[in-house]
């Protein structure tokens, strides 16, 4: 059964990535950190521009666990991209046209990428994550320094790809773009 063409398969794909990022691993097993808030580190917002940015889909295509990678990235690809309560969050390729954006257009939230083909938009996403030194997502709220749609350049170490169309990337830089006037 291919992916692609099935949509059954890609809404149960989808829901597994989900239900992976909201809820993590059995306690014995739980990639977040386990203090209740933990602070994120001082050095990971950078002010100044990240070079060397790649495709995401192509990183899906090359990269390997333990790479280090940089991506130009739009927060975004579902109706809720920032991860409450976990240094996590849904990123989409700043190379994929969002025409939830466009004037004609007069989306709700134009951060879910409803407009954009669903293979599209599956071959251009990603998950950020900030990670302690054992690996686990930090129990912090990124939302205080990010919102849905904001850009940014990351730099980062990718995590375990249990599948090539998965891509996390465990952040150690974020530069974030200013709005355009």
């Amino acid at each position: 059964m291919k992916l692609q063409s099935n949509p059954v398969a890609r809404f149960t794909f989808a829901l597994t990535l989900c239900s992976i990022a909201l809820f993590g691993c059995s306690e014995q097993n739980d990639p977040v950190s386990n203090s209740s808030t933990t602070p994120l580190p001082d050095s990971l917002f950078v002010d100044s521009v990240i070079d060397g940015a790649q495709p995401i889909n192509d990183l899906k295509a090359s990269s390997k666990e333990g790479d280090e990678v940089v991506v130009e990235v739009v927060v975004g690809g579902s109706r809720e991209p920032i991860v409450v309560g976990r240094a996590s969050a849904f990123i989409v390729d700043a190379g994929l046209y969002n025409k939830c954006l466009s004037v004609d257009d007069h989306c709700a939230e134009p951060w879910d990428y409803c407009c954009a083909p669903p293979e599209e938009l599956k071959a251009s996403m990603a998950n950020l994550q900030v990670v302690d030194a054992d690996g686990r997502v930090l129990s912090a709220n990124l939302s205080d320094k990010i919102k849905p749609l904001s850009k940014l350049l990351v730099r980062g170490v990718v995590g375990p790809r249990p599948d090539p169309q998965v891509l996390t990337i465990n952040a150690t830089a974020i530069y974030i773009q200013p709005d355009k006037p």
